[in-house]
Formats: C-alpha cells, sequence, structure tokens
C-alpha cells in the first residue's frame, strides 16, 4: 500500500465564504509515491467520490510569474478538475511544462529580468501550458480544465462550479501561503483587485494569455478593455489572498531588479502604490489611457502618483503595506491551518 498526502480547502471553510473544494497537491509527495500527477489527481477524484474539487499539483522548487510580472517562489506545474470520481478524458486534466530560459525571452519580456537574480537563478519556471499542453483546446479554455461541475481556469487561480454559478479567486501568492501553511485573508475581491486582475504583462505561454506569440497586452495596458465597468469584473467573487506584506516582498524584489511599474512590470493599483512608497520610478507615461480610466475608477490618479513623498525603506514598506496597498479592506486574517486540512489517501 503507498500514500498520497494533499491539502483540502473545503467547501464551506472561512466561515462559510469558500463555495467549493480546492485541492493542493505538492509534487515532490506525488513523485514519493511513484506516480504521475495526471494519476494523483485521479487518486483525488476517487478519494473525493460523489463531490467535486479544482486541483492544482504545486512544484515549490520551480518558480513562476503573477499575471502583473511578478516572479514567485513555487509554481503550478498542473491542474486539474474532478467531479463524481472521474477527471474528463480530453479537457479535466493540464500539465505545465517549464519553460527554457532564452535571450529571446529576455529582450521581448523585460519582467524575466528577474529569473536571474540570486534567489531565482537555475529555478524551473512554469507559466502557462504550451501548445502539447492544450491538446484539443482553443484560445477560450487555453488554461483552463473541465470535468463535470468544475472548471479550473486561468492555470489554477480561478475555480468555477458552473452548475451552481459559484466562483473564487486565489492569487498565485495565496497558493504559496497554502502549500508553506502561512496566513491568508479572506473575503470579496472588490473593485480595487478586479481592476487589477487586468493589468497584465506581455508574455509567450502566460499563465493567463498563452500561446508562442507575445500577447497583445503589454505592461502599462488594461487586458478588460472595459472603462469604468473594470471595478465590477471580478469584485463580487470571494478571494482568497496573501497578506499584503507578502506581496510586497515580492513586488519590492522586482523593483530592485530593475523592473519599472508600467514599463518592465503591470500597473495594478498594488504595484503602483508599492512604487511610489518605495521610492521606485513610475513610467506614467506608458500608462494607457484606457487604463487610467479603470484605475481612476478606484481612486489611482495620475496626480496622486505624481506626489512627492519621502520614500520609505525596503522594510519600511512590508511593515506598512496594510496601508499602503489598496484593495480588500473588509477580507478577514486566517491561519491557513484554520481553512486547510492536510489529508493522506491510501491507494
Amino acid at each position: 500500500m503507498q500514500t498520497l498526502k494533499y491539502r483540502i480547502i473545503p467547501e464551506g471553510a472561512a466561515d462559510g465564504v469558500v463555495p467549493l473544494n480546492w485541492v493542493f497537491l505538492d509534487k515532490k509527495d506525488i513523485d514519493a509515491a511513484g506516480i504521475t500527477d495526471r494519476q494523483a489527481c485521479e487518486l483525488i477524484a476517487k478519494e473525493l467520490k460523489d463531490t467535486c474539487a479544482a486541483v492544482n499539483v504545486m512544484d515549490m522548487d520551480g518558480v513562476t510569474v503573477t499575471s502583473d510580472g511578478i516572479m514567485a517562489d513555487g509554481a503550478v506545474a498542473a491542474i486539474a478538475s474532478v467531479d463524481h470520481g472521474f477527471i474528463n478524458h480530453d479537457f479535466g486534466f493540464m500539465p505545465i511544462t517549464p519553460l527554457p530560459f532564452t535571450d529571446q525571452m529576455l529582450h521581448d519580456e523585460p519582467h524575466m529580468k528577474q529569473w536571474l537574480e540570486d534567489c531565482y537563478i537555475g529555478r524551473k519556471i512554469y507559466r502557462g501550458p504550451l501548445k502539447e499542453d492544450r491538446g484539443e483546446r482553443d484560445s477560450h479554455n487555453e488554461s483552463m480544465t473541465l470535468t463535470g461541475r468544475i472548471a479550473n481556469n486561468n492555470v489554477g487561480s480561478e475555480a468555477m462550479n458552473m452548475v451552481a454559478m459559484t466562483e473564487i479567486l486565489i492569487p498565485f501568492f495565496g497558493m504559496y501561503e497554502v502549500m508553506t501553511g502561512g496566513n491568508v485573508n479572506i473575503g470579496i475581491a472588490g473593485p480595487v483587485v478586479s481592476v487589477g486582475i487586468g493589468m497584465v504583462v506581455s508574455e509567450r505561454y502566460g499563465r493567463i494569455f498563452g500561446s508562442a506569440n507575445l500577447g497583445a497586452y503589454k505592461a502599462g495596458m488594461t487586458a478588460h478593455n472595459s472603462g469604468k465597468y473594470a471595478k465590477t469584473v471580478k469584485s463580487d467573487y470571494p478571494a482568497i489572498v496573501a497578506p499584503k506584506s507578502v506581496l510586497a516582498e515580492y513586488t519590492l524584489r522586482a523593483m530592485d531588479a530593475g523592473c519599472v511599474a508600467g514599463r518592465d512590470i503591470g500597473c495594478s493599483p498594488a504595484v503602483l502604490r508599492l512604487a511610489q512608497a518605495y521610492g521606485k520610478p513610475i513610467d506614467l507615461d506608458n500608462i494607457s489611457k484606457r487604463a487610467w480610466i479603470e484605475l481612476e475608477s478606484v481612486g489611482i490618479t495620475r496626480e496622486s502618483l505624481e506626489k512627492t513623498v519621502t520614500p520609505m525603506s525596503r522594510e519600511e514598506v512590508i511593515a506598512n503595506a496594510d496601508k499602503i496597498i489598496p484593495g480588500m479592506e473588509d477580507s478577514k486574517p486566517y491561519a491557513v491551518s484554520d481553512i486547510c486540512q492536510i489529508k493522506t489517501l491510501t491507494f
């Protein structure tokens, strides 16, 4: 008999806020069990029986990049959707192949200079699926898995029960906290997060937009293109996020590596306010008119960013992250151990 450890945030967790089951598997545990990532997800499906869940396979030795270009420890190595004990043969599972490092990547994707930093260099990087990973998926669901009621979207950062019409977001740093047993904030995403999600960077095989061609939406632009309505796109979804101090730490790493807000990394409200507080440059002229409309709808104006402020030290920014980074002010803090169960199955 063999065993497999898994983490599950169950439906109803966080005082009822979490609307569906979300399972996290550590690739090390899968390898130790001597099975493939897909086989591990199939075991989860059988273990959960008639219930459904999104499943993320995590490689915590790898690295990834958030949609606004911030490099992070850990990565999503595969995603799955499980329901009634099985995985859809064609669309229920998707691996994420690590990307090779190339000079072309550095030239075309300036945020990737972070990969050369001592804390990241030499580690596998996972972003979005390659063509062979996607199988029969087309551009409408290229980074999604589907089985029965459950869709696991945008490489494991957004899951939906398509029958109950419920949905939840977990930006990558929230996943990181789940896997490391840290802390999370859980609540309704709100307007600021809704706007920020659209401020992406251009990549080949990105976690949100994935193909062999560079994405059309570059740093300084908005992928939502929704004007004043961008703040409503994801605003009513529950979200599991990392403490703002964690987001600040990784964003400052990007800035210390030479990434400029609005030019190399995205122009999300969090990135812009952190750059301002840290005294780092912001390419205000590179932020598009459409992006400004969305930013202004949540109180981020060019005038406010042009104000002279006394730069804080790295330590001061991180310590004051809750005051600096806007959004999710009404969320509730939880220890991961209070909302996530660690279980072991036998096979």
